[in-house]
């Protein structure tokens, strides 16, 4: 793939002050813009900056550039499409309310000793050749046409010309899943994230220097598509998933496999089932021996409430089970009951970010009574918290979302601390990885072939369409690198509704030699 701010990259130490003994001054960032209004989104970007103790805004100008006429039929669905799923936070806020005057042409940039200057909307970025040291910025962001060409991915980032005629390279890159119902919807959800990556990437530039630039990856340039010819195919796929809610009901299962330690295959061939009711899910299993017996312990989510607990079964190796009876409940959603066996204590630690905070549970009666040991994280909204030991540190791995984001599928954050129970600091590179195939936790770690090993969710094109496992190649509190070595991903066929295709995996774990994992089919409604 090509994110170029990789986590865990060795990154040149080179500094922006001129001796190599003293501290890094703050980058200077110029502004330099098609209109005094820009996109509400821009400006929350730059806002950002101030207080920062890596960048600060030093100068705005502004160019008079037309912006291009909007086709008839795409300016209707744009405004449809906002009144259904609302703005999509590019409503037009002045520039000066970053607190800077606002300059014309290029001109009002040259001599203020920028070390990066921003080329916003429709301007000839060449006429910023030169006026900067670390080049000239541009947005890499969309979210339209993929909707429109039915892309399951969106992509964003930063692109930046080191100088004049320069081949532009990638400050940063991320991928989404591409909402594919509407077009606001999924420039609100990438646009939020892209908000994040000047203040990401500046801090890079201000910590390893402009020879970090010239490392990052060269763009690959792509053919862009007339946007009117593809709303016709968005209709449709507007039309099937009506059709698709209406006659069927999407739902998550467990399956279980005894066995020697193998490779789960796409279609869970030598997988039993576990089916809910039907007016439930079950998800997220964590298996457990103990005294010579299996238990599973999942997250239940009944659909009238759409808030879930953590519910137990114990299965047999016949295929038999026993009915799921709930262990832990919360006035929040909980999910994701990860499982640590750790000094004589079983603690578990369930996904709650609903409460903003990731917290521990300690077994006073197994598997029924558990208490609250301690807020390992508090004021975090962070999802499916898996931690491992690697060397003399404990790691956490989680997601958040970006910003006030709501989508926690694309971005990785890693905490470190001594012990379970301890201090947990952040990885100084948070988040070490923005991509929503390989991002999101699934399970929990394990060693394989003397190296440790991460399952994450491919969610993409849906939420949990599979499993990706990731190969940790670097892990310190300041790097982070992982190779993907397999890829786990069902056919997901059947037609329209699909009823009883396997459609997505995106958990696994094992105790002993039984192997869970949960399954994601459609089911016919009536």
């Amino acid at each position: 793939m090509a994110a170029v701010i990789q986590p865990g990259a060795r990154l040149a130490e080179t500094r922006l002050a001129p001796q190599a003994d003293a501290a890094p001054r703050r980058l200077r960032v110029g502004l330099y813009a098609d209109s005094p209004l820009q996109p509400r989104w821009v400006l929350e970007a730059f806002g950002r900056l101030a207080g920062s103790d890596f960048a600060a805004l030093a100068a705005v100008a502004v160019a008079a550039a037309p912006a291009p006429a909007e086709p008839l039929l795409a300016r209707a669905y744009r405004g449809l499409d906002g009144w259904k799923f609302g703005s999509d936070l590019s409503e037009p806020k002045d520039l000066s309310l970053l607190g800077q005057p606002l300059g014309q042409g290029a001109a009002h940039l040259e001599r203020r000793e920028l070390d990066v200057v921003f080329a916003l909307g429709a301007v000839d970025d060449t006429a910023l050749d030169g006026i900067a040291r670390c080049g000239v910025w541009r947005f890499r962001v969309d979210g339209r046409s993929e909707v429109l060409r039915g892309e399951p991915l969106s992509a964003s980032g930063l692109d930046v010309r080191l100088a004049a005629g320069a081949v532009p390279r990638l400050a940063y890159q991320s991928w989404s899943r591409t909402y594919p119902l509407s077009v606001a919807r999924n420039r609100r959800e990438l646009l939020e994230k892209t908000a994040e990556f000047p203040a990401r990437a500046l801090r890079e530039l201000h910590r390893s220097g402009r020879e970090w630039l010239e490392q990052c990856s060269p763009v690959l340039e792509e053919k862009s598509q007339p946007e009117n010819a593809n709303l016709t195919q968005l209709g449709k796929r507007i039309l099937q998933r009506g059709i698709q809610k209406a006659l069927s009901i999407d739902q998550w299962s467990l399956a279980f496999r005894f066995g020697p330690a193998r490779a789960v295959t796409a279609d869970l061939k030598g997988f039993t089932r576990l089916a809910p009711p039907k007016d439930r899910d079950w998800a997220d299993p964590f298996a457990l021996k103990k005294g010579g017996r299996w238990y599973v312990f999942f997250e239940e989510k009944p659909y009238a409430t759409g808030k879930a607990h953590i519910s137990v079964i114990e299965i047999l190796r016949d295929g038999r089970c026993s009915p799921a009876q709930r262990v832990l409940e919360r006035d929040y959603h909980l999910s994701y009951p990860f499982l640590l066996e750790h000094e004589g204590r079983l603690l578990m630690i369930p996904e709650s970010g609903q409460n903003r905070s990731v917290e521990a549970y300690r077994c006073v009666e197994f598997p029924l009574r558990w208490r609250l040991e301690r807020v390992l994280l508090d004021g975090l909204r962070c999802v499916d918290a898996t931690l491992a030991r690697s060397g003399d540190r404990w790691w956490m791995f989680a997601n958040a979302a970006a910003g006030e984001g709501r989508v926690c599928d694309d971005e990785l954050h890693v905490f470190h601390a001594d012990g379970p129970l301890g201090q947990w600091q952040a990885h100084r590179r948070n988040p070490v990885k923005s991509d929503v195939r390989s991002a999101r936790p699934a399970g929990a770690l394990y060693w394989h072939d003397g190296a440790l090993h991460r399952p994450a969710q491919v969610c993409t094109p849906i939420y949990g369409a599979g499993l990706s496992i990731n190969r940790i190649l670097r892990l310190t509190p300041g790097e982070y690198a992982e190779r993907e070595t397999q890829r786990i991903l069902p056919a997901g066929r059947g037609g329209l509704l699909g009823q009883g295709a396997l459609f997505g995996i995106h958990t696994l774990n094992r105790a002993g030699d039984l192997t869970v994992v949960d399954a994601f089919t459609r089911q016919r409604r009536i």
